[in-house]
C-alpha cells in the first residue's frame, strides 16, 4: 500500500473505537488500497503537532470538541461530518473530609485549573472551566464567585504515560489506561496539600479518583443541565482536503461507524468490553464513569440540539478566550457525508 490515512480518536465511548478495536475501519481502507496509522505511534515531530493542533491534511478523528472548535477557529481547513452525544460524569471533586458538600458552599472556594503552558491546544483547561461553570450555574453562581487557581502542567494533555521516556506504541489506542489514571497527578497532588479545595475532572477520571482516594463529588443544584462539555458531545471531524479528494473514502469510514454503534447495541456485553478498554477503566467502572445506556449511545448524526449544543459550547469558550476568533458553525458542518452514508445503511434522511 503506497497511500495512508491518519486517525486519532479521545479515550471516550465512541462508534471510532469500537470500529477500530473490531477492525472495520482498517479492512474498509484496505479495500480501497489505503493504510489506516494512528497519529499517536508516530515519531515523526510534524505529525504529533497535527495530532495536538488537529490539522493533518489526511486524517479522521472522532473526539472531544474543544480541540477541532479551536483548530477551526485558527483557520485550520477541517469539517464536522457527525455528532455523538454520551451521558458522562463531569464532577467537582473533594477531599472525603472537606466541608464543601453542595455547589452552594463553594463561594469563595478554591478550585483548581489546570493549566499547560507549554501546549498549544489545552483541552483540560477548558474542560475544567466548563466543569466549575456549569456546577455553579446550577445554583446561581458564577466564576467569579470563586477562587480559579491555575496549577501548571508540564507536558501536552496527548502525552501517554506508561514508564517515563517510553515511545508511544501503535495500536488502537495504547497507553490510555495510563493517560487517564496520570492525567490529573498535579491537580490531585495540589488537592492533597491543601493549596485548592476541589478539583474538576470527568468520566473515567472521576470513578477512578473516587475509588482509590476516595474523593467525593460535591452535588449540583437544579437550576441548569450539567451534560455538556468536551467530551459528552463527541465530534466526528476530517481534514477538508481528504473530504475533497475522496469523498467515497470519508462516506465509507462513516459507514462503518454507523454499522459500529447499531452493533454496539445489539452486542451489548462484547461493546462494553470494547469501550471499557478505549476509556482506560475496567468494565465495573463503566456506570459511574457514563451511563448504564453507555453502549447504546454511540449514534452519530448531525441533529439540530446536538448542533445547537455545540454552538453553546462554542460561544462559552470563545467568552473564555480559548478560542480567539468565532467560528462561522454553518461552514464547518459539512452534513453531506452523513446522508450520503445513511442511505448506504437503508436509513431515510
Amino acid at each position: 500500500m503506497s497511500e495512508h490515512i491518519w486517525y486519532t480518536h479521545a479515550p471516550s465511548p465512541s462508534a471510532f473505537g469500537v470500529a477500530l478495536r473490531q477492525g472495520w475501519i482498517h479492512e474498509e481502507m484496505a479495500r480501497a488500497g489505503i493504510e489506516v496509522r494512528a497519529l499517536a505511534a508516530s515519531s515523526d515531530p510534524d505529525v504529533q503537532r497535527f495530532r495536538r493542533e488537529t490539522t493533518s491534511p489526511r486524517a479522521f478523528r472522532q473526539g472531544g470538541n474543544v480541540a477541532p472548535l479551536i483548530a477551526r477557529s485558527r483557520g485550520n481547513d477541517i469539517r464536522l461530518i457527525g455528532l455523538s452525544r454520551i451521558s458522562s460524569a463531569h464532577n467537582l471533586l473533594a477531599a472525603p473530609d472537606s466541608k464543601l458538600r453542595t455547589a452552594g458552599d463553594l463561594i469563595g472556594s478554591r478550585i483548581a485549573v489546570p493549566v499547560r503552558p507549554n501546549a498549544s491546544v489545552d483541552v483540560p483547561r477548558a474542560t475544567a472551566l466548563r466543569t466549575i461553570a456549569n456546577l455553579l450555574a446550577s445554583t446561581g453562581l458564577g466564576l467569579g464567585d470563586v477562587n480559579l487557581v491555575e496549577v501548571p502542567v508540564q507536558g501536552s494533555y496527548f502525552d501517554s504515560r506508561p514508564r517515563l521516556g517510553d515511545p508511544i506504541a501503535d495500536g488502537p489506542h495504547e497507553g490510555v489506561a495510563f493517560q487517564v489514571s496520570s492525567g490529573q497527578s498535579e491537580e490531585v497532588q495540589a488537592l492533597l496539600r491543601g493549596e485548592v479545595d476541589a478539583i474538576a475532572s470527568e468520566a473515567a477520571a472521576v470513578a477512578l479518583l473516587a475509588s482509590a482516594l476516595g474523593l467525593r463529588a460535591i452535588t449540583p443544584g437544579n437550576a441548569i443541565r450539567l451534560d455538556l462539555n468536551n467530551r459528552s458531545l463527541l465530534a466526528v471531524t476530517v481534514s477538508g482536503g481528504l473530504l475533497d479528494r475522496d469523498p467515497g473514502l470519508v462516506i465509507g469510514v462513516l459507514v462503518q461507524l454507523l454499522t459500529a454503534a447499531e452493533w454496539a447495541i445489539d452486542e451489548e456485553a462484547e461493546a462494553r468490553r470494547l469501550i471499557a478498554l478505549d476509556a482506560g477503566i475496567h468494565e465495573d467502572m463503566l456506570d459511574a464513569a457514563y451511563s448504564p445506556r453507555v453502549s447504546r449511545q454511540l449514534g452519530i448524526d448531525l441533529r439540530m440540539d446536538k448542533v445547537a449544543d455545540l454552538r453553546l459550547q462554542h460561544d462559552f469558550l470563545l467568552g473564555q478566550g480559548i478560542i480567539q476568533h468565532p467560528v462561522d458553525l454553518d461552514a464547518f458542518i459539512d452534513p453531506e457525508p452523513l446522508k450520503t452514508a445513511l442511505a448506504r445503511r437503508g436509513v431515510l434522511v
